[in-house]
């Protein structure tokens, strides 16, 4: 029987076992398959640090990197051992000066990146889905010119909807009923989609859910991958993590009720009620420590909180805090 060599252009090399050669028999002939996997696109992979050293490491090498993609380190002052992993594992490293922002410390770290796709990764947030970094690579080869961002999702413990089905979100989809989208806790941007609209530097937190919503209104649309999903492992004192949701719930409801109504009182706390059952029902299991407990019901408690209160009973609240 004749024999046929079929080349894919498939790109470049991901995690073992993320693609097989196969061998293709039909009864005209053999159909030899050779992957060639240089289309696929590099990636920089983008972490902000802050005496991140109990928790880097792992992140760092939970990520492969495949030839050309790097790692772009953005640290805002740590005096643990942060630079050290992050300078063993190759990373270059960039320390702006001037005080701490989420979103300056993101655009820092996309005008030095090289490549085309940037996954943006908390230093706390450690990858665990198989083959991550592969399945993002892949999923961004695949993905529409429209599509701007591809969000994989963290959680505390492996969550529920890990082998859901991928979801691309437009500006009618979202419009619809608002579903949860990911964020800067693990995101995959489009390079050039941030060239034209930087992170927001005014805003102290929900810079990601200020750039998604820009985004589907200029036409764009994010694309939610649930089988890539890192464990939250955020090592921040109770206090801080209080002011983080308190902070991320109040530029929330800003950014989304001024497209439409937000939740009523009721719902908050119908969902205060659901998020601490969780905690509860996830430390009692085993599947997460009291000391993770605990921070995440500080900020619980803080995004509840700012949710309910007048603006004037929040600022005399938070002098307190």
């Amino acid at each position: 029987m004749p024999s046929f060599n079929l080349t894919l252009d498939l790109g470049s090399s991901l995690e073992l076992g993320s693609w097989i050669l196969a061998v293709l028999c039909l009864d005209i002939g053999c159909w030899t398959l050779d992957v060639n996997m240089s289309a696929f696109p590099p990636i920089s992979v983008l972490i902000r640090t802050f005496n991140s050293g109990q928790t880097l490491d792992q992140v760092m090498a939970a990520l492969p990197l495949a030839e050309g993609d790097e790692f772009v380190v953005v640290d805002s002052g740590s005096t643990d051992a942060t630079l050290a992993i992050a300078t063993r594992h190759g990373a270059r490293v960039f320390r702006p000066e001037g005080p701490f922002n989420y979103s300056r410390s993101l655009n820092v770290g996309f005008a030095a990146a090289h490549n085309p796709w940037v996954l943006v990764l908390s230093s706390h947030c450690i990858p665990a889905s198989p083959g991550m970094l592969g399945l993002l690579r892949q999923t961004a080869f695949e993905a529409a010119a429209a599509v701007a961002v591809i969000y994989g999702q963290v959680a505390l413990c492996k969550p529920a909807d890990a082998v859901a089905a991928p979801e691309n979100i437009d500006q009618a989809r979202w419009e619809r009923n608002r579903p949860r989208i990911g964020g800067n806790g693990l995101a995959l941007y489009r390079r050039a989609c941030w060239a034209e609209h930087p992170f927001a530097e005014d805003l102290i937190t929900a810079e990601d859910l200020e750039w998604f919503l820009w985004a589907i209104r200029r036409g764009y649309s994010a694309f939610q991958v649930p089988q890539a999903w890192a464990l939250y492992r955020n090592r921040g004192s109770v206090r801080h993590m209080f002011r983080k949701g308190w902070f991320e719930q109040i530029n929330a409801t800003t950014l989304i009720n001024a497209r439409g109504p937000g939740l009523s009182h009721a719902s908050h706390f119908r969902n205060l009620l659901i998020c601490t059952a969780s905690l509860i029902k996830k430390v009692l299991l085993g599947r997460i420590s009291p000391g993770i407990w605990l921070r995440q019901m500080a900020h619980t408690l803080g995004a509840y909180l700012a949710s309910t209160r007048s603006a004037k009973h929040r600022q005399a609240l938070l002098k307190v805090l």
